[in-house]
């Protein structure tokens, strides 16, 4: 599965199974936590006159943090439960620090990204249920594949920033390379949506507890916030 974050919901069949209905519920409330909780930082931080060195690190101590939290859940999915709204208010604050600095530069982008975030879900659903898109296991292990590797390149550009200021050539940076490689994140950010859909079907159809619900729901925030943010970067590529 492409979203680790769901890759272990296979552990806990039994009792009250889950249902789409009640994903869409907790997903629903998971967004909703996380646009209040980014907002509340963002005109806070605004109104305060809250320094970016200071608004970058408390966007940037929360995106770890709930990468932190992440990882946690991946392997104790059991705990999906109690850590689903601390991980979303750590995205909502994360979500808040990152969208001010896009906005002090490119006032539009934020508010397009946004639009364009839930464009593209809402597209990926309608694909998905209208069965144009068919996850079949080999589109899954290429999806999976691909993720890896941009995970791995963004390890790579974390490492070179924080260590020597500097970034990895061309991919982020702006130019063409730069829009060609955000264009084909934001493609497979899509992709790992399908997969997404796809494993709230598989667990339905298995079984699993409720309780889990909120561990699809989990994943579902994480591939949007990551889809938002490569919007986001686009776009700036593009004002430029």
């Amino acid at each position: 599965m492409a979203n680790p974050i769901v890759s272990r919901a296979e552990l806990a069949i039994g009792g009250n199974p889950m249902t789409v209905k009640g994903v869409i519920q907790k997903t629903s409330l998971l967004l909703g936590l996380s646009a209040i909780t980014g907002v509340g930082f963002f005109f806070y931080a605004l109104m305060a006159g809250l320094s970016q060195g200071f608004i970058t690190m408390a966007a940037f101590g929360s995106m770890f943090a709930a990468f932190g939290l992440a990882l946690f859940i991946t392997f104790k999915p059991q705990k999906a439960k109690t850590l689903a709204v601390p991980y979303a208010l750590l995205e909502g604050i994360f979500l808040g620090g990152i969208s001010l600095f896009f906005m002090r530069m490119y006032p539009s982008v934020p508010v397009t990204a946004m639009c364009a975030t839930f464009v593209t879900a809402a597209v990926m659903l309608g694909l998905y249920r209208s069965g144009l898109v068919k996850v079949t296991e080999k589109f899954r292990s290429i999806v999976t594949s691909a993720v890896i590797a941009i995970m791995l390149v963004y390890v790579a550009q974390w490492v070179l920033s924080l260590a020597f200021g500097s970034s990895l050539p061309f991919l982020f940076e702006g130019g063409a390379i730069a829009i060609g490689f955000s264009l084909f994140v934001i493609v497979i950010a899509s992709f790992t949506l399908l997969l997404d859909f796809d494993n709230i079907d598989r667990g339905v159809a298995m079984g699993i507890s409720e309780d889990y619900e909120w561990l699809f729901s989990i994943g579902i925030l994480a591939t949007l916030v990551w889809m938002y943010i490569e919007f986001m970067r686009l776009l700036s590529y593009l004002q430029d």
